[in-house]
């Protein structure tokens, strides 16, 4: 893995799996495992968990929490 140090808990990272698949999810301290973000907020599906021994890199992920400037919303 590219950092020795792993990501905080609950971080919204981009990791890069064994296979050079690069992915956003969350990290997820207790579990040990990186998790994919698949759109809708349902239950994790196992085949989007990734284990820390499986990813060769990650990086943080600015949090998505302003609305896009490029957006206008009208009401």
């Amino acid at each position: 893995m590219k950092h020795s140090k792993l990501p905080n808990d609950q971080a919204l990272v981009l990791f890069t799996d064994m296979n050079g698949v690069p992915r956003e999810g969350i990290y997820k301290k207790g579990s040990k495992a990186f998790v994919e973000a698949i759109g809708d907020e349902g239950p994790e599906d196992t085949g989007n968990i990734y284990p820390e021994e499986d990813i060769v890199s990650w990086e943080y992920l600015e949090q998505r929490d302003k609305p896009n400037s490029d957006i206008m919303v009208i009401l």
